[in-house]
């Protein structure tokens, strides 16, 4: 499994959970190889070369779909150079500040951001990807004018650090991330990147609370092959693959770092796929966004 999520995320600790069970169940050893960058396009190349024998997949974060829009040269395109096998997992994200941002709502964030254009700045795991295309989505909903600052996909810690200590003012992170720093009052959360409230933060609003025009395209990690690998072996392992997903340990490890598996056939990925990508298209044309 050729993987372009980065090591030690939450999608790459969920393809390591998922794929020592696969391997029990198939009888054949999986191995995990990581190739990030390229906005998913290094891994998928390979995986192409690979041939359609059904030996060598991809496992890709949401990029894979969005990054042909936001990014120049970029030659796969994962609805006709791929086939989907399963859905893996998604993220609960929260839109957190550091304290030094003067907002204690998100109302008064994006009142903030509009009297000092460009002073809020927010991250991302690169351009074209999810987290970028939800801040996108968020400015272009709410008016709120932010500043964007862009990390490689192997930059997670980095990107997380540099928010925690107040190099970036907002973020997207998972509970897990920022809660000791929360409990500290090193952070706060303003809203759940969801259309309702997080369990664990019960007080907290989700952002169609307070933002309900604001449609926000939740990323996802997933399992793919090459084009015209046979349909009996994308069924095989799509079966495999969601049967891991239903573990009991792997549900509750997941749930642990924020994470939820999501499995789902062959059909049904394909489905969410084209919704999505054509969720993102209009984001990018409503906001006249450009390859870059």
């Amino acid at each position: 499994m050729v993987s372009n999520s980065a090591s030690g995320s939450p999608g790459d600790i969920a393809l390591r959970l998922v794929a020592p069970k696969v391997s029990a169940t198939l009888g054949q050893p999986v191995v995990v190889e990581t190739k990030g960058g390229g906005g998913g396009q290094i891994a998928a190349q390979d995986v192409m070369r690979a041939g359609p024998d059904g030996y060598t997949l991809m496992y890709s974060t949401s990029m894979i779909v969005t990054s042909k829009y936001l990014l120049k040269n970029v030659t796969v395109d994962v609805m006709r150079d791929f086939v989907p096998i399963s859905l893996a997992a998604r993220v609960t994200n929260l839109l957190a500040v550091h304290s030094s941002v003067p907002a204690n709502s998100l109302k008064e964030l994006v009142e903030y951001s509009r009297r000092n254009p460009a002073k809020v700045s927010f991250s991302s795991n690169g351009i074209g990807s999810s987290l970028h295309l939800q801040w996108i989505g968020f400015m272009v909903s709410t008016g709120a004018d932010m500043f964007h600052v862009p990390y490689g996909s192997g930059n997670e810690a980095i990107r997380n650090n540099d928010f925690l200590t107040g190099r970036t003012s907002a973020s997207f992170i998972p509970y897990s991330s920022i809660r000791p720093h929360l409990e500290a009052g090193k952070v706060k959360v303003l809203a759940v990147i969801s259309d309702q409230r997080y369990k664990r933060l019960p007080d907290v609003p989700a952002v169609s609370e307070a933002f309900p025009d604001y449609k926000f395209s939740l990323g996802f990690w997933g399992f793919f092959g090459p084009a015209r690998i046979p349909q009996p072996i994308v069924a095989r392992l799509s079966g495999e693959i969601q049967k891991a997903l239903k573990e009991p340990d792997v549900i509750a490890k997941l749930e642990g770092i924020d994470v939820e598996a999501m499995g789902n056939s062959p059909e049904a990925f394909a489905r969410l796929l084209k919704t999505y990508e054509a969720t993102v298209a209009t984001l990018v044309k409503t906001a006249k966004l450009q390859p870059q």
